[in-house]
């Protein structure tokens, strides 16, 4: 009789603990309390030489076959490891290039196609505008300012472009890699001290579907792992977007490119923050990345308007979530973007 009394308290100490865990989690999703995070296949990155860059695509990784649950596209990485075609050194007598730095959004998260991708849509565009151009996709996911400016410095200029373009997304003031970075640097000192490296696959999908954990791992416990990071894991979780604008129109002076600020909106769900700009709640930020812009002889195009446009002659929606278009997406502002950049690049 005690064993089955004793059996009936575990089952219902059981029971009461999934019952509370089904409870917060309803309560973290409904309160939309949980960070929106950017997962990365760690196969897919390394440590960068860089320090201020952290980390960067592996060259040349074919996808075929493999999990792209997070970063999802089939194929294989250029030379430098970005999602594009490769590039030779030298442009051609009579040509012009644009290279487009940015994070997930450039890369093209969840966009299967690579000529999708808006990079690409706007290559295509500008050809058939009758422009001579090579546009290079340098974007990469959980990228912030710093990061794709210090790529831009470090494998962008060598190409010589004529105009750089850096595609802004609304969490770009904050490193948002989902943990790759801090995984990595752990990895590295694991491997200097002839430590085994833990597997942190079965991890991701738990945190990539519950938003309680999100919201424990990345609100609750993110300072005290960083903290145990040390300063490597620390730096780019700064808003350095004014320093780092500062160091864009530096470098458009030296090299003598032009520069473009594409800011991308917060769709909210199911394009809901398309409705009005009167209405929008992040119309402050878009004023606040024109405000740092402007200073800076950084010219902008805001996309708001655009992608509203898009989704109002398609009927449906123009992204996938928050930050990421879709194909339809992508292709409708990549057109919109080139008939922009065609006035930049024919001046």
């Amino acid at each position: 009789m005690r064993h089955l009394t004793a059996i009936s308290n575990i089952i219902l100490i059981i029971t009461s603990i999934l019952l509370a865990l089904v409870l917060c989690e309803f309560i973290v999703r409904t309160m939309k309390l949980a960070p929106e995070v950017v997962y990365i296949e760690k196969w897919r990155m390394r440590l960068a030489q860089n320090p201020k860059i952290g980390f960067e695509p592996i060259p040349n990784v074919d996808s075929t076959g493999k999990s792209v649950q997070y970063y999802s596209y089939d194929g294989q990485s250029n030379d430098f490891g970005f999602r594009d075609y490769n590039h030779s050194l030298h442009k051609l007598a009579g040509s012009q290039r644009i290279a487009v730095i940015g994070d997930s959004v450039t890369a093209g998260l969840w966009v299967n196609d690579d000529t999708q991708v808006y990079p690409a849509v706007m290559e295509k565009s500008l050809r058939r505008k009758g422009i001579n151009v090579d546009v290079m996709n340098f974007g990469v996911s959980g990228y912030n300012t710093q990061q794709e400016v210090e790529t831009l410095k470090d494998k962008g200029l060598q190409f010589e472009p004529d105009l750089v373009i850096l595609g802004y997304c609304l969490n770009d003031k904050w490193r948002d890699d989902g943990g790759i970075y801090q995984t990595l640097l752990h990895e590295q000192r694991l491997s200097a001290k002839g430590g085994k490296i833990p597997n942190t696959s079965s991890l991701n999908p738990l945190v990539k579907q519950s938003d309680l954990a999100r919201f424990v791992y990345y609100s609750l416990l993110k300072n005290k792992n960083t903290a145990s990071q040390g300063d490597d894991a620390n730096k780019f979780d700064k808003d350095n977007v004014a320093e780092y604008f500062a160091e864009l129109n530096n470098l458009s002076r030296t090299h003598g490119f032009e520069t473009l600020i594409l800011i991308f909106p917060d769709f909210g769900e199911q394009d809901a923050n398309l409705k009005s700009f009167d209405t929008y709640p992040f119309a402050a930020e878009h004023h606040a990345i024109a405000q740092l812009a402007s200073p800076n002889n950084l010219p902008y195009l805001d996309l708001y308007g655009i992608f509203q446009a898009c989704h109002n002659s398609l009927g449906y929606n123009v992204s996938y979530d928050r930050y990421h278009p879709t194909p339809q997406g992508n292709t409708c502002a990549g057109n919109k973007i080139a008939d922009h950049v065609a006035t930049i690049l024919r001046q």
